[in-house]
């Protein structure tokens, strides 16, 4: 992908998180990532390529926007600094307040099947998401929160750093297939019309 690709506007980035390599696919904590794997297939976009600063980017023109979707490839917790590489190699300036950043999640606090999109606001102690505040100094972006705090792992007092590196459970696969799909009609009405419009629809 060129440092071209810049030259039309509007752009939206939308950035799933998650852990490179098999052993994390299909994990809770992977949502991001399974989010905008499928964002990619439904919206046919070419295959995901690697940059140089370790972050697999696909792009298209949809909505009439350009679409940059990302998968930072350092681990979760450094999710920021692959962005960043990125927005350097982009010459994407520094910003306070970030719209065209739409970061996709997984999160504790949200019930498994549910999913809330919020702006400027703070970690709430997630990792990945901690770190992009970090190195972009602002935490004025739009956020995607898929819902992972599952009954089932809560009944058998399995640990939430333990249950977000375990494949999903057969019992919880239903639910949070269905937050994904919700994810993505979430992002579609976010991108044709704007987020706002988003928020006031899927935040109930």
């Amino acid at each position: 992908m060129e440092k071209k690709m810049m030259e039309k506007t509007p752009a939206v980035f939308i950035i799933g998180l998650g852990n490179p390599g098999d052993k994390y696919q299909n994990t809770p904590h992977n949502a991001g990532f399974l989010a905008v794997d499928e964002f990619a297939r439904r919206f046919e976009f070419p295959k995901f390529a690697m940059m140089p600063d370790g972050i697999l980017v696909a792009r298209k023109e949809i909505f009439g926007k350009t679409v940059i979707l990302a998968k930072p490839q350092m681990l979760m917790n450094n999710s920021g600094k692959a962005l960043a590489k990125l927005f350097n190699y982009l010459k994407i300036r520094p910003k306070k307040s970030r719209p065209d950043l739409w970061v996709i999640n997984d999160d504790l606090d949200i019930l498994t099947g549910k999913i809330k999109i919020s702006q400027n606001r703070g970690a709430a102690g997630h990792k990945g998401v901690q770190s992009i505040i970090d190195q972009l100094k602002t935490k004025n972006f739009i956020r995607f929160r898929i819902g992972i705090a599952s009954p089932i792992a809560q009944a058998k007092k399995i640990p939430a750093d333990k249950y977000v590196l375990k494949k999903i459970p057969a019992a919880d696969r239903t639910p949070f297939d269905q937050a994904i799909g919700t994810v993505i009609s979430a992002l579609s009405l976010a991108l044709s019309d704007n987020p706002e419009k988003s928020m006031t629809e899927f935040n109930k």
